[in-house]
């Protein structure tokens, strides 16, 4: 499974404090190397594991992007409430999800039962590992699946794609309140 690094904020006395998990430990190295970082501020956890622990204050702004849609549906929901659960009052979730059509030229499975879809075979071996996606359908699931904070904002995205040499790479965004 991958992840990609989550920033969380907190915003107090005029200032921001930055905090961060992520599975990828060779990330504890570039921390280290970074003064603006305060590295006892930033996690390496286990895939599928909980975080809430990892910190001693309230968020202000959780920064999910292209992250959440690697956790199977358990460890998706698990995590969405222990991100809601780490916000103080009206707190700011910026997260984004990967649509259904992404990766529509790589071979995929229906979606299992823990509901991620198995990718492999990409047109222009570009990849070769196996990748396990939590696939969005619709700006209706999108909101269900982030219903424990208000909706601001959802929508969707599509990075520039010039050559569409491997499908589409459509994202959902959501903005969201606790």
């Amino acid at each position: 499974m991958e992840f990609t690094l989550n920033i969380l904020l907190s915003v107090r006395g005029g200032g921001i404090k930055p905090f961060g998990i992520d599975i990828v430990p060779s990330l504890e190295q570039i921390w280290r190397d970074d003064e603006l970082i305060c590295e006892k501020d930033f996690h390496i956890i286990e895939p599928n594991s909980s975080f809430s622990h990892l910190f001693d204050e309230k968020m202000d702004f959780i920064f999910a992007n292209q992250s959440l849609y690697y956790l199977n549906n358990q460890n998706f929901n698990s995590t969405i409430k222990e991100l809601y659960n780490l916000c103080n009052d009206g707190a700011i979730i910026f997260a984004t999800m990967m649509a259904s059509e992404c990766y529509d030229l790589y071979e995929k499975s229906k979606p299992l039962p823990n509901g991620l879809t198995h990718i492999q075979g990409t047109p222009t071996n570009r990849m070769s590992e196996n990748s396990y996606i939590r696939f969005t359908h619709s700006i209706e699931e999108l909101k269900s699946d982030f219903s424990l904070f208000e909706p601001l904002y959802w929508g969707d995205y599509t990075p520039i794609n010039l050559y569409n040499f491997e499908g589409s790479s459509r994202h959902f965004i959501f903005i969201g309140r606790k």
